[in-house]
């Protein structure tokens, strides 16, 4: 699953960029990315600690009623499903769905009660079939489990379990079976993962239960039907309704179930792999023209990653399936990937070079978990990793092997960067972490698991090396395809292929939250080769409640790359102790410079003790690969947080370090520069800040301009809206601002006057200088354009306006009943993200908060505990604190959520202590 983590996560679009910026998620690129959370269903089961006697009227009269405790987090494991047929009713344009279930259950012994998941659902009857006859059952309903008790024990053996029932398909929510209106057609789809097809039929609902599976659906004649596996038969009635039945799946938990009713439309897009497994895209209706992107990728990037697995895609077929709708991220069910809409599809015309590579990198995800999470899967969620971690790892490989123009390696950079920054607080959470309530299988789905799990993973795969490590992938897949594993059948694996015990030394990565500090002093003694002196202990930013003195210890594979009169020479080691020494064998005399971590394959920050870093930078970095800049550049921001780095110097660095013919240093060099946040800028510095940034950036945005040139390259055409924003906001460009307000007039008249990317960036630059005219012409072509493309581009437009009183005006449309909240939500996050509006989103969120919450899906609405992440002073943290703590417990993990939210005020108000007398002495001289 491609989750939002908050962003993160792992590819190269603009949200990533502007939390690498040091904000929280900011969608100028209106992806929809809102969804990436995507399964946060309310969990209302009761504590394991509290029998419940049910009411009479629930057995029997003729029996007494019996106590029953209700199993924890987990099912009992005794009592496991064989297969599941599931036949259900839908019609997209009703909330209500009805349905049957069979479910084979071997039962180890007699039982009077059996225990499955099911959530909002009605049963309707109920009965267990044993030897052909039927065994009348009462059920019980318990937060979201189900009790079934059978008038007489059942068991030993396999008993049939046989269920009526009935529940809900919601409008505008994002998980369960789910429904959702496009262009006045409406359309059902699914997302289970982790614990929602429990909303959908009574099952057991945990990863270990991995069981076949056969559906069917009866759908009105006018809509389409699909599911994981291949149509097996198709029957019509004199109704209007017709009956598909699917092909039975392959081993599959729950939460990879899948299937989409209503009017798609389908798209060839041929045959790939070794088996010419038929690929397919199913868009809503009228919209085939734009799946020709994802229709010429997804088969391309499947061959890649089979090749590289050396086996098969594991399944009969691959649709993938647009969901209408404001839907965002993806799923990665066999047979069925969904994307959101905004997502998969383009423009025929203009589409965004960003959504396209987005796509692709986010497709590469879900088909590698084809195989990791799919024809493997975790026998618990505390395993996530070995799902989302492998998905996103693999997937730098896969389009670094089709497109290396692209720069995988700079993106897989990227998204270490931003791990980082989510691993600095001690409220992080571990990779690996014990799952002890639902909360803490919803957190699981984050940066930590993603963009860590994967430099972790490409750290390991570098000390083994890479053949080795693809033959311990190859062996865990084979040893447990159909099945689960844990990590422990993956370390077994790899310690087999390359002869290492990996176990320990991976585990004090996968096993504790924080990120390692190792600091490297050059030493040349006269009578022995140039060594590193290395020490390592927990890194931690300014403010931070963590203790430098609590004992963290990694065993960190450090590799170094280093230039003696010229001539290169690299030296790796595992630094197990909290000191040790890296000798550099292959120099002849004391090296010219030291890079502390080649290629970015190591998950620490390196501090560069003496003269080490000047040597290095001394002539630009001459010699260094991008990545290797980028990694600097990443260890600059981090070092100034933890005031080992003064901000004059890392300002400079930046400078140093940034080539403007090289669109991926300006934009590390611009991450750099921004992360002193405007927080940290006393006001009397504002000017001379913004000049500083002209300084930088200024001359190159205005020759690169708003529009593209005809000759230009996709790195450019990438590079405009990320610059142009640069520049804009935080430099405060008169010039580009006004032509900024040409265009956007223009666009307002033409929608094809612009591609898409230039079309976010004149949008986002126009609205920062708008005014109440400007306003007014954005609110009335919102009011007239259903295309779901544009309201993006205005909406988040609307939420750039600094103006106080064209903020509240834009603010308004999360209330207006004719705009779908979700959508409207990045006016709420732009706003809180820039200074000036920053009070005023606050407020608004403060005295609409109930309607908020009322208007947003379960999934999306604990986002507004992170909203007070903006803030830097103590008076707005103890407004928020005061006003969020009596709504914390309301969300599923919202404490967790709230934590995090006042650790990132608090260092920040501690940084900005720290480094302002220096930002100001720097400042002086613009």
């Amino acid at each position: 699953m491609e989750n939002a983590e908050p962003a993160r996560r792992f590819v190269p679009r603009l949200e990533a960029f502007l939390v690498r910026l040091g904000h929280i998620v900011l969608p100028l690129l209106a992806l929809c990315a809102w969804a990436c959370a995507a399964s946060r269903p309310a969990s209302t089961s009761s504590s394991p600690e509290t029998p419940v006697r049910p009411p009479t009227a629930a057995v029997p009269v003729e029996e007494a009623a019996p106590v029953l405790t209700p199993p924890g987090l987990r099912l009992p494991p005794s009592v496991r499903p064989v297969r599941q047929t599931v036949t259900l009713e839908l019609d997209p344009r009703r909330e209500s769905f009805s349905g049957t279930t069979d479910i084979e259950i071997a039962l180890p012994q007699a039982t009077s009660e059996v225990w499955l998941h099911g959530e909002a659902l009605s049963v309707r009857d109920a009965a267990f079939i044993v030897a052909g006859s039927r065994v009348r059952t009462s059920t019980l309903p318990i937060g979201d489990l189900l009790v079934f008790l059978p008038r007489e024990p059942v068991g030993p053996g396999t008993v049939t379990l046989r269920v009526a029932f009935t529940g809900r398909a919601l409008a505008r929510e994002g998980s369960g079976i789910y429904r959702e209106e496009d262009a006045g057609r409406w359309y059902t789809m699914t997302q289970f993962q982790p614990l929602a097809a429990r909303r959908a039929f009574p099952c057991f609902d945990e990863p270990s239960f991995k069981i076949p599976w056969r559906l069917t659906l009866r759908v009105r004649e006018e809509d389409g039907a699909y599911a994981n596996a291949p149509v097996e038969a198709e029957t019509h009635g004199p109704d209007g309704w017709k009956t598909v039945r699917f092909q039975t799946t392959p081993p599959l938990p729950s939460y990879l179930v899948a299937f989409a009713v209503g009017p798609f439309q389908s798209v060839d897009a041929g045959v790939a792999g070794h088996h010419r497994v038929p690929v397919r895209m199913l868009v809503p209706h009228g919209r085939t023209a734009e799946a020709a992107w994802a229709a010429q990728s997804t088969p391309r990037l499947l061959e890649r990653l089979e090749a590289w697995f050396g086996t098969p895609y594991p399944y009969a077929k691959l649709d993938v399936l647009a969901l209408p709708g404001t839907q965002g991220g993806a799923m990665e069910h066999p047979g069925l990937i969904t994307f959101g809409a905004p997502l998969m599809l383009g423009p025929v015309e203009g589409d965004s070079l960003w959504r396209q590579r987005y796509f692709a990198q986010t497709q590469a995800h879900e088909l590698a978990h084809q195989w990791f999470g799919n024809l493997v899967t975790p026998a618990w969620w505390d395993d996530l990793w070995l799902n989302e971690s492998f998905a996103d790892w693999l997937a730098y490989k896969a389009m670094t092997q089709w497109k290396p123009e692209w720069r995988g390696d700079v993106r897989r950079v990227e998204a270490r960067g931003d791990a980082l920054v989510e691993d600095r607080l001690v409220s992080a959470r571990s990779i690996r972490q014990p799952i002890e309530a639902p909360g803490d299988i919803h957190a699981a789905f984050d940066g930590i698991t993603y963009n860590k799990g994967a430099a972790v993973l490409a750290m390991f795969e570098s000390w083994v090396g890479p053949d080795a490590f693809q033959e311990g992938v190859r062996r865990y897949l084979d040893a447990h395809a159909r099945g689960t594993a844990t990590t422990a059948d993956f370390f077994d694996a790899l310690s087999s292929a390359t002869g290492k015990d990996v176990a320990s030394a991976f585990s004090s990565f996968l096993d504790q939250p924080g990120v390692p500090r190792v600091a490297m002093a050059l030493e040349c003694p006269k009578d022995a080769p140039p060594r590193l002196a290395l020490e390592q202990r927990r890194y931690l930013p300014l403010g931070s409640p963590g203790a430098h003195d609590v004992p963290m210890r990694w065993q960190v594979p450090v590799c170094v790359r280093y230039a003696v009169k010229g001539r290169e020479g690299r030296a790796c080691t595992l630094l197990s102790e909290p000191t040790g020494t890296l000798e550099l064998e292959g120099a002849t005399a004391c090296p010219d410079w030291v890079h502390p971590n080649v290629e970015g394959r190591g998950y620490y920050h390196a501090v560069l003790r003496g003269d080490a870093l000047e040597r290095l930078t001394r002539h630009g970095g001459k010699g260094l690969s991008v990545a290797e800049r980028r990694v600097l550049l990443d260890d600059a921001q981090a070092l100034v947080a933890s005031g080992d780095l003064a901000v004059a110097r890392a300002l400079a660095l930046a400078s140093r370090l940034m080539r403007p013919e090289d669109p991926d240093l300006v934009m590390g060099a611009a991450a750099l520069v921004a992360s002193v946040r405007d927080d940290f800028v006393p006001r009397t510095s504002m000017a001379n800040h913004a000049r500083f940034v002209q300084s930088l950036f200024g001359a190159q945005a205005r020759r690169l301009g708003l529009l593209p040139r005809p000759d230009e390259g996709d790195d450019l055409r990438m590079l405009r809206p990320r610059l142009v924003w640069m520049v804009t906001q935080a430099g405060e460009d008169a010039h580009l601002r006004a032509e900024a307000r040409k265009l956007a007039l223009r666009w307002l008249e033409d929608r094809r006057s612009l591609p898409m990317d230039s079309a976010h960036a004149v949008l986002g630059a126009a609205a920062a200088g708008g005014d109440a005219a400007l306003h007014l012409r954005l609110l009335e072509a919102l009011r007239t354009t259903t295309e779901r493309r544009e309201r993006d581009l205005l909406l988040t437009a609307l939420g750039g306006f600094h103006d106080a009183a064209l903020a509240r005006a834009s603010l308004a449309l999360l209330l207006v009943p004719e705009v779908d909240a979700r959508e409207a939500l990045p006016i709420l996050f732009r706003q809180l993200e820039a200074l000036p509006t920053r009070a005023v989103a606050f407020d608004f969120l403060r005295e609409h908060f109930e309607a908020l919450r009322e208007r947003l899906p379960r999934d999306i609405a604990p986002w507004l505990l992170s909203t007070g992440g903006f803030f830097c002073d103590a008076e707005h943290r103890k407004q928020f604190a005061s006003f969020f703590e009596p709504h914390a417990s309301a969300f599923e993990g919202g404490e967790r959520i709230l934590a995090q939210t006042l650790e990132r005020v608090d260092l920040c108000i501690a940084q900005r202590e720290a480094l302002r007398p220096g930002l100001e002495r720097f400042l002086r001289r613009y």
